[in-house]
């Protein structure tokens, strides 16, 4: 009885050190000066931009916040990422919206997203609103 009682205590804690592909939404505040200073950097270019903190996370940052004048706000409606095992590659997937009302607290005009890796891949994509976009700059630690 105690070796299955064991067992079955070995099994819970080695399925929970399993790591998985996830993501989060993460304050500029919240991450380290590495990543900041990156921001800081890539803030005056729109576009999505990727920080490789090292082989198990990687910033994505979503930025709109510069505007034209005339010219509509970009926002951002959705964020998602998705693993393709086949391949090796990872699709990150946004959607972005545009708006004449540059004043609206609640449109999400800067984004930062951690993505935590679960192995090693090869390749990453972008794709904004279902076609796919180039990164403006990548950057970080490898």
């Amino acid at each position: 009885m105690k070796k299955l009682l064991s067992l079955l205590v070995t099994i819970a804690l080695l399925s929970g050190c399993s790591s998985k592909l996830s993501f989060s939404e993460v304050g500029e505040n919240s991450v380290n000066k590495d990543i900041q200073s990156f921001i800081n950097d890539v803030n005056d270019e729109n576009g999505v931009h990727l920080f490789f903190e090292n082989q198990k996370a990687v910033y994505v940052y979503l930025n709109g916040s510069n505007v034209k004048q005339g010219e509509k706000a970009i926002h951002f409606t959705d964020f998602n990422v998705e693993k393709n095992d086949k391949t090796l590659s990872i699709c990150i997937l946004y959607n972005t919206a545009k708006t004449a009302d540059y004043s609206n607290q609640s449109l999400k005009h800067e984004l930062i997203y951690k993505v935590n890796l679960d192995k090693k891949y090869e390749v990453i994509k972008s794709f904004s609103n279902g076609e796919e976009a180039s990164f403006g700059i990548i950057s970080g630690n490898q």
